[in-house]
This record gives C-alpha cells, structure tokens and sequence, in this order.
C-alpha cells in the first residue's frame, strides 16, 4: 500500500532494457491485487517481457478474477521499497497466464499492510460525534488500525481544521446489536468532487469493540475471496470467448 491514495507515476521508458532490467524473464514476482479494499499478493512467474508488455503465469488464477476490466496492479521491486503500477489487459483463465502493460514506476514508498482492510459489501452508516455536534456519514473500508469514511461537506464548518484532530466514532457492523465506540486521529482530509469529504484515521479501540471488528473482517474478507472463486468458475464455462476475459 501507499501512504495517501492519490500517488503519482513515472513513465518507464519505452526501451526493452528499462522494463527487462526490472522484470526478467523466468524470475518470480510478488504482485498486489486490489480488491475491495483488500490488497492479495500472488506470486507469479515472468514468461515474457517485451519493451511496454509482460506475460506471466500464476498458480492462482482465481484472486485476478475480480470482476473488473483493465485494473491495476502493484508489483514491489526486490530488497527496495518502490513499486511498479501496471494494468492487467488480458486473463487466459485455463491456461493461468496475465498479460501486463501500462508500467509505472512510483515515486512514493510502498507500505506492507499491517491488518487487512475491507470494504463494506451493503452500505454501513457512521456516527461521528465531535462535543455536541453528531455527523452521519458512510463506511468507505475499515482494518483494526484504521479507518475511512465519506460524509457531506456542508456538514463541517472549517474542513481545513479535521486534519489531526480526534474523533469518536460510533459503528454498528452487521449482526452486530450494540455501537463499537472507536476513538479515531484524523490522518488524510481531501475532497471528492464538490460535495464529499474523504477522511483517512488511525484508530483505537476498546479489547470487547476490537474482537467485534476483527470478527467482521474475517468474515468479509471470505465474503470477496468466495466472489474471486465464483467469478473464476463462471469465467471456465465461457470456452467461446477462447479463454479472454474481458
């Protein structure tokens, strides 16, 4: 991971030897996926590499069965912390194989994840409680560490002064009866589109509020693992598309 969501790139040179020099052929390489707020790290083997292509074969086809186009990739470059984003263009599903373009290299340091991190699977709302004043907002992902949410603009009077401040926050996660009371220090603030607030917080939280959380990711993250495997049984029964996905 990253340490903001808005990163920006470095074109690699369309020179075979920029891209060979960092994925070679027959070499091993650990690839993120993300997907619903989880990032999974497969192993994959480089087949070829061309000046602006890379084909590779993986073991377990099935996590880059996502259900989306044209996504993207993040591959961590060995003994460094930089990374490469790329796009998967193409999935031959019964021969194991991606085919990889669209290379970047980073220019901010990748992060390992500490916990994972989802996303809700149906809409969970948001208590946000600052003295007297309580702000609805929307569940974007949360791990055991942190947490994001989205909420109206024009309910915050000086956006400008959230960033670095505490928050509580009241969430009831589904199954759940009672409210986790989650104490959160306010990291990233940034807007999304015109009527949007998007804040990023590290959080702490009570043991018993804890367990409830860390019992919700499990069960989402088998949730989108059961996705990943339903969308690769149903790519097998389409052999007319000559193993493509699109």
């Amino acid at each position: 991971m990253f340490t903001s969501d808005c990163v920006t790139t470095i074109a690699l040179d369309r020179a075979s030897d920029e891209l060979t020099s960092i994925i070679q052929k027959e070499r091993v390489v650990d690839v993120e996926i993300p997907i619903k707020g989880l990032m999974l790290r497969e192993s994959v083997v480089v087949c070829d590499c061309s000046s602006d292509q890379v084909e590779a074969q993986s073991s377990n086809i099935s996590h880059f069965c996502t259900g989306n186009f044209n996504y993207p990739l993040f591959i961590k470059l060995n003994r460094s912390n930089q990374a490469l984003s790329c796009r998967l263009s193409d999935l031959l599903v019964y021969s194991g194989k991606l085919i990889l373009n669209e290379f970047r290299l980073m220019d901010q340091t990748w992060i390992d994840r500490q916990s994972d991190r989802v996303q809700p699977r149906l809409p969970i709302f948001v208590s946000v409680v600052n003295g007297k004043q309580t702000i609805k907002a929307n569940l974007f992902d949360i791990s055991t560490t942190g947490i994001c949410i989205l909420f109206d603009k024009k309910n915050v009077e000086d956006p400008d002064k959230l960033l670095d401040s505490k928050q509580q926050i009241l969430l009831t996660l589904p199954n759940c009866k009672s409210a986790c009371k989650i104490t959160g220090h306010v990291v990233q603030c940034r807007q999304i589109g015109n009527n949007l607030l998007r804040l990023g917080l590290n959080i702490t939280m009570g043991n018993k509020d804890r367990a409830i959380v860390a019992h919700y990711l499990t069960e989402r993250k088998r949730e989108i693992l059961d996705e990943l495997f339903i969308n690769f049984t149903g790519l097998l029964n389409y052999r007319e598309t000559k193993d493509q996905y699109f």
